[in-house]
């Protein structure tokens, strides 16, 4: 599997690399272009669609790994029936499992070039990420329910707070990641950091897990290294000073797929890690976008509106530079990935 992980990395690096000033000049062409106003912190006005790169790296990487990697084709042919008793409860299939991810992070991704060139309704952008959550979770991407420590049976969920529970978790992902994406290089450094962490943890985990289960890590793992080697590639251009924006079109498909990878790399394993180590990993664009929420809703105003409080914005109001704050958050970003990392060791 170290070599499919590799193979990850590098190709969608490699594409992401190439692909990103192909990208930037798209924008410039059909006007997709991050315009100055107060409470952008950028002097010059720059391309959006930097999200056409990360993605293309992480689809042409799996595409490589459907076409070359045989080990990676019989990945996606495993499928396994969860029983109780003599009846079937589901049955987890990989290749259906990566196809809604795939699906539903294409609806979010066309959403987000739509919306980088030309402002869509917050409202309708919700219920379009509502609808690309459904479709992943229709092809089994899902939160089935929890095991408990000190319970050996697993708690399965009623379907209605499944389906409730799963959405709320990858349209949570999805705008946390939007959300910090206020700096140069800040959510992609972050997701980069989240991304090589959940790798490490599925390379730790996976060694004493059953096929069942050890499968489905390794699937998120590959998926973890396409995102890390995608984001990486973009971030040779995103560093400060940018030359390119990854836009909504790279933020909301980063925060989407971070929580897809997270429901399907942390199924049936205790409670801590089920909760407590993707909540660690995501920990400050979580607390961000659960501040953001709160405080727009208390001045009534619509939770998905812009505005110039987020925690990065505070700290340049302090008098920090774009590059301290940023190198702050991956510090503190690294330390809950160790911290993470440490629980699941110390676990196994």
């Amino acid at each position: 599997m170290i070599r499919i992980y590799f193979i990850s990395i590098i190709g969608a690096f490699l594409v992401s690399l190439i692909v990103t000033p192909i990208s930037a000049a798209l924008a410039r062409r059909f006007g997709a272009m991050d315009l100055l106003s107060s409470r952008k912190i950028h002097s010059k006005v720059k391309p959006r669609w930097g999200g056409i790169g990360i993605v293309a790296g992480i689809l042409v990487a799996l595409l490589i790994l459907r076409l070359m990697v045989p080990s990676f084709f019989e990945l996606l042919e495993f499928q396994h029936g969860v029983k109780r008793g003599d009846t079937v409860l589901f049955t987890l299939n990989l290749g259906e499992q990566l196809a809604g991810i795939i699906l539903g992070v294409l609806v979010i991704f066309i959403m987000g070039l739509v919306d980088d060139r030309k402002p869509i309704k917050p409202g309708m952008k919700f219920l379009i990420q509502i609808l690309a959550a459904y479709i992943a979770m229709t092809y089994g991407v899902k939160i089935y329910g929890l095991s408990i420590p000190g319970f050996e049976a697993y708690s399965f969920f009623p379907l209605w707070i499944m389906q409730i529970v799963t959405i709320l978790w990858l349209v949570g992902l999805t705008n946390a990641v939007n959300l910090i994406d206020g700096l140069d290089g800040l959510a992609g450094g972050v997701v980069a950091i989240v991304a090589g962490a959940f790798l490490s943890v599925v390379l730790i985990q996976n060694q004493n897990l059953s096929p069942m289960y050890g499968n489905q890590m390794k699937l998120a793992g590959i998926i973890a290294a396409a995102l890390l080697g995608g984001v990486l590639g973009f971030l040779v251009y995103n560093f400060h000073p940018a030359q390119v924006f990854m836009g909504d079109s790279g933020s909301l498909s980063l925060g989407f797929l971070l929580g897809c990878m997270a429901v399907i790399g942390t199924f049936k394993t205790t409670i801590l890690a089920v909760l407590f180590v993707p909540i660690l990993l995501v920990v400050i664009p979580i607390a961000d976008m659960t501040l953001a929420f709160g405080r727009r809703l208390i001045k009534r105003k619509n939770p998905f509106s812009a505005d110039r409080h987020h925690l990065h914005h505070l700290l340049l109001d302090s008098g920090w530079t774009q590059r301290e704050v940023v190198f702050l958050v991956y510090v503190i970003t690294l330390i809950m990935a160790l911290i993470s990392i440490t629980v699941v060791g110390v676990k196994n």
